[in-house]
C-alpha cells in the first residue's frame, strides 16, 4: 500500500469540505425542525378543533336528553309511582360548612311535593359511575344545599337515551330508579322497588 502526501492546502481543503458538509447538515436538521414544529402546531390545532367539536356535540346531545326527560317529567309529575307537584332544572348552587368546606353540586331534574324530592341526573348514556354519585353524593348534598328539604324523602333516578349494561344492576342494588325513552315518552323501567334515601 502506497502512502499519499497530501499538502496543507489539500488538507485545508478537505477541512473546508468537511465544514461545508456539517453547516449543510446543521442548515437541513434546522429545517426539519423548523417543519416538524409547524406540523405538530397544525396536528394540535386540529386536535384542539376536533375535541371542540366533540365537546360541542357531548354537550348538545346532553341538553337534548335532559329537555327530553323534563318535558315528560313536568307531563306527568310522577316518579316511580310517586306523585309529584312540580318539576323543574334550575336546582343547582353552593353552601358553606362550619368547618369552612363548601358543598357545589348541580341537579339536572328534581320533583317535589310536601313530603318527597326526585332527584334525576339525566345522561344521554347511562354508566354505572353516574348510578355511584346519585347515590353517594347527590342526595346528601341536596339536604345541605336545600336545608328546606332536610326531612322529606329524597327518590333518586337516572334517565338516558342509553345505558350500559353494568347500570341496571348497580341501579337495583342501590333502589335507583332508571328512566328511558320509549317512541315519544319517558317509561320507568326496573322490577325494584326505588328506595327513600
Amino acid at each position: 500500500m502506497e502512502k499519499t502526501e497530501l499538502s496543507w492546502a489539500e488538507v485545508k481543503e478537505m477541512f473546508a469540505a468537511t465544514d461545508r458538509q456539517l453547516a449543510e447538515t446543521r442548515r437541513q436538521v434546522a429545517e426539519d425542525d423548523r417543519q416538524l414544529r409547524e406540523q405538530l402546531a397544525e396536528l394540535g390545532a386540529y386536535i384542539k378543533n376536533v375535541s371542540k367539536n366533540v365537546n360541542g356535540i357531548s354537550d348538545s346531545n346532553g341538553m337534548f336528553a335532559e329537555e327530553y326527560f323534563l318535558d315528560s317529567l313536568k307531563k306527568t309529575l310522577t316518579f316511580a309511582g310517586i306523585h309529584f307537584d312540580d318539576a323543574g332544572d334550575a336546582f343547582g348552587g353552593k353552601r358553606k360548612m362550619p368547618d369552612g368546606k363548601i358543598v357545589q353540586d348541580q341537579f339536572d331534574i328534581v320533583l317535589i311535593n310536601d313530603d318527597a324530592v326526585a332527584i334525576i341526573e339525566v345522561k344521554y348514556r347511562a354508566r354505572k359511575e353516574d348510578v355511584d354519585t346519585l347515590v353517594n353524593k347527590k342526595a346528601e348534598n341536596f339536604r345541605i344545599i336545600y336545608p328546606y328539604y332536610k326531612d322529606h324523602r329524597i327518590y333518586l333516578g337516572l334517565g338516558a337515551m342509553t345505558f350500559e349494561k353494568e347500570v341496571a344492576a348497580s341501579a337495583k342494588q342501590y333502589g335507583v330508579g332508571l328512566l328511558k325513552q320509549v317512541g315519544e315518552t319517558v317509561e320507568y323501567t326496573g322490577d325494584w322497588v326505588v328506595r327513600a334515601y
